[in-house]
């Protein structure tokens, strides 16, 4: 929305009242639009067998407008089962009691049927499935132990099959899901759900803990015997309605089929739902044996696959007496294949993809945070692929990984456990970088496997798994330390074959470096080129000193180096007299300069590396550990989207200017970074309009304060808003916890292990929590307010003249 401040300046009295308006919307949005009963007639609403989801608010507490719009998300859902939502809203003289908790009841007419605090109601999926896991109680039956799923078994027998489900926890996706299916099918079949391992431990082989959801059909409805077992078909397809239903539908269709037509002209719902169909092809004399083959196949390839019988004789067409099986596929214009075949395992071996080329079955929820421990190996293990062909990354053993120290080409070599989930997807990556590159990379790729070769990896010293080095001949390896992705990994490839730093013997080549007109075909891989200048007789100190900070730049950046006689001359085009510095920008198409005279060699790394992120830079899981080691309050301007070009200027006339020294200046794009919609919601429960100035103290006190939503973005309104802040005057909208992260257990803590590495780079333990508002400035005092409005007449910093704004604000 504030992209549209551009617009001219006359419009601008109208546009401000509209944002306050939209401001204002969006924060009471999700409390008007659901049904809002007061506490006197809330009782009128409930009319028999009539079923109602009752929320009671007693007052505005501050994350009842998130659990509001999940209550909203819940109402259109729950109103195709018969179930009305609505909030009632008490009074303070309301005497009821279920105004005192934070609590949302559920009704059957005026009969209580069970409370839910808010906090088990955390999403659309958990409210629905708590809802309708009450109200299909007889429908459902939750189990804890082997021996009630037996007991179950024994009383269905003949009468029921049983759709057994395990889910980690009540009100995930999954539980939703199975609960809707329920609804639907509650009266054919027997669900029963459970959420504990060692019941699903009991019909499957796979590790609970790798498992988020799991389905089998117990078939008991064809048992007639009390001895018998029930035959269990285990569900492969992740836990979704489509593929309950479907699967649902399989389970129910008939064993096996006879066929007395061309198989070429059958369809079934198999072949629908994108199956195969196997035909056993029979004639009179062994039809019955030939019936008893076809349901052993069907049993093993239920939910694979349909099955018939062919007689024949009946079929219309000439069989050749040499064929036994026929396999139909799902795709129209497929013709039936004929085969000769001797065993039942072949028929599998038709329908089951080959071992080696078997897929990883998708995890698609995402559904209990806490069922992992590493959260890293969780996420990465849900979304994980099934690992790629390595044919452009070839794999070394302990003879050939001998090459990489002789090879005058540069080799990246992943070091990895094939059994560790990060580390196949890192191999995955590998393999990407290689197809997608293919051409432009001037690096080889090759991988080791330290299950297989631990030799190698023990003389390595390779001690983190995955971890990627650089080898080259004559040269000690590299260690790549960037973001494991596959365009990140590709771009420090490609620049590392670049000679760092360049060594530049002419004013010419120095000009062209700076330019760009040196390296047009890296330009989408780099932003910024350095440049260092030197004079003759700086060769052995300062020049020496970049060259070698230089060093730890390569793969990162794009660095020349220039001691040549014109080194003065170029230096001062740019207003920096050598030893200097020049960063040239291609994005901006600015040359920044940098005098690094008296500049101790041991800081000359860390002002490369700042430089590189720019003046403003973006906040990214890449850059945040470099601006969170700045060790200054961040102040972030939150985007939606690139900052508009106006509001990008008055913040770098702000840098420029040095007037913002003592902050770090950065911006988040929430399109990019998604986890700053979270973060704002925490500061200020919904998500206010963007662009947001926000200000974050990591001091003991932890304050975070907010630019007031609806001030221009501009050099006065920003600087003003700071000395408040400095003068005690702003009230922060929340404060930092000052509990620092724990680990989940003792073996993951990884904030310790990045403080091995950088005392500096955990600097971010924070947890936030919410202790106060912006509302609070309404309890001042009348005397209080006075002082406010008076006490700052005079702090602000006497800006540049001229500005377009400073006529405006006289008035401060």
């Amino acid at each position: 929305m504030l992209p549209l401040a551009d617009q001219k300046m006359a419009a601008f009295p109208w546009f401000f009242l509209l944002l306050l308006y939209v401001n204002s919307f969006f924060m009471i949005s999700a409390q008007h639009t659901l049904p809002e009963l007061t506490s006197d007639d809330y009782a009128d609403s409930l009319a028999p067998r009539k079923t109602s989801l009752l929320y009671f608010s007693g007052s505005d507490r501050p994350g009842n407008v998130i659990f509001l719009e999940e209550l909203q998300k819940s109402s259109s859902v729950l109103q195709d089962y018969g179930i009305s939502v609505a909030k009632v809203r008490c009074v303070e003289e309301a005497a009821l009691r279920f105004c005192a908790e934070d609590k949302a009841y559920l009704f059957r007419g005026s009969k209580l049927l069970r409370e839910f605090p808010a906090d088990t109601l955390f999403d659309v999926n958990a409210i629905v499935a708590n809802v309708l896991f009450v109200l299909l109680y007889n429908e459902v039956k939750y189990i804890t132990s082997t021996l009630e799923l037996q007991k179950l078994e024994d009383a269905t027998k003949g009468k029921k099959n049983i759709v057994f489900t395990y889910v980690r926890a009540i009100g995930t996706p999954e539980h939703r899901y199975v609960m809707e299916a329920a609804f639907a099918h509650g009266s054919t079949h027997q669900f029963v759900v459970t959420t504990e391992s060692n019941v699903l431990k009991s019909m499957s082989p796979e590790d609970p803990s790798l498992i988020s959801a799991r389905l089998v059909f117990i078939h008991c409805k064809s048992v007639t015997n009390a001895d018998q077992k029930c035959q269990r078909t285990l569900s492969d397809q992740p836990l979704t309605t489509i593929h309950i239903h479907r699967f649902l539908k399989l389970m129910g269709l008939p064993l096996v089929v006879e066929v007395s037509d061309d198989p070429n002209k059958f369809s079934s719902v198999h072949l629908q739902l994108g199956l195969p169909v196997v035909f056993i092809l029979s004639q009179q004399e062994t039809y019955e044996v030939d019936m008893e083959t076809a349901e052993d196949v069907a049993w093993q390839l239920l939910g694979k696959a349909g099955v018939g019988v062919v007689q024949r004789e009946k079929s219309g067409i000439n069989i050749p007496v040499a064929y036994n099986v026929a396999v139909k596929r799902p795709d129209e214009n497929s013709p039936v294949k004929y085969l000769k075949l001797k065993e039942i395992q072949q028929i599998l071996d038709l329908i089951h993809v080959p071992k080696e080329e078997q897929p990883e079955k998708p995890e698609e929820s995402h559904g209990d945070p806490g069922v992992q421990d590493d959260e890293v190996a969780r996420d990465v293990y849900r979304n994980r692929r099934p690992v790629l062909p390595l044919k452009l990354v070839p794999s070394l053993t302990d003879d050939t990984f001998k090459t990489v120290f002789s090879s005058a080409r540069p080799t990246a070599v992943l070091f990895y456990m094939i059994w560790e989930h990060i580390s196949i997807t890192l191999l995955q990556f590998f393999q990407e970088v290689a197809e997608k590159y293919k051409g432009i990379l001037e690096v080889s790729l090759a991988a080791v496997n330290c299950a297989d070769w631990t030799v190698v990896c023990t003389k390595e010293k390779i001690t983190q798994f995955p971890s990627v080095r650089i080898y080259q001949a004559g040269q000690e390896p590299v260690l790549y330390q960037g973001m494991m992705g596959t365009d990140e990994l590709a771009r420090f490839l490609i620049l590392f074959h670049l000679e760092c730093p360049r060594q530049l013997h002419t004013v010419e080549e120095a000009g062209g470096f700076i330019s760009g007109a040196m390296h047009t075909s890296l330009r989408p891989y780099h932003n910024t080129s350095i440049l260092g200048l030197f004079t003759l007789d700086m060769k052995e100190g300062a020049a020496e000193d970049f060259i070698m900070a230089a060093r730890q730049l390569r793969g990162s950046a794009v660095v020349g180096i220039y001691t040549g006689e014109s080194a003065s001359v170029l230096a001062q085009q740019y207003g920096a007299p050598p030893p200097a510095i020049l960063f040239s920008r291609r994005s901006v198409q600015k040359v920044n300069a940098v005098s690094i005279h008296n500049v101790p060699a041991d800081e000359i790394l860390p002002l490369l590396k700042w430089e590189l992120l720019g003046e403003f830079p973006e906040v990214t899981v890449e850059s945040l550990p470099a601006l969170m080691k700045r060790q200054k309050p961040l102040l972030i301007l939150f985007s939606d989207g690139v900052p508009s070009p106006r509001n990008e200027k008055h913040i770098l006339s702000l840098v420029r200017g040095r007037y913002l020294e003592q902050y770090v200046t950065c911006w988040l794009n929430v399109k990019n970074t998604p986890a700053g919609l979270l973060v704002l919601k925490t500061y200020f429960s919904v998500i206010p309009p963007l662009p947001q100035l926000v200000l974050i103290s990591f001091d003991s006190l932890g304050q975070v304060f907010a630019l007031p939503v609806g001030q221009q973005i501009s050099e006065v309104s920003i600087l003003y808003w700071l000395e408040m802040v400095k003068a005690g005057e702003e009230v922060p909208v929340y404060f930092l916890s000052k509990d620092d992260w724990g680990p989940p257990l003792p073996h993951y803590d990884f904030l310790a292990m990045m403080d091995e590495v950088d005392p500096n780079l955990a600097a971010q333990k924070i947890r936030i929590r919410m202790k106060s508002t912006r509302s609070k400035k309404a309890e001042m005092s009348t005397k209080e307010e006075k002082r406010q409005s008076t006490s700052l007449r005079r702090t602000i910093p006497k800006f540049i003249d001229g500005k377009e704004e400073s006529g405006r604000h006289e008035e401060l």
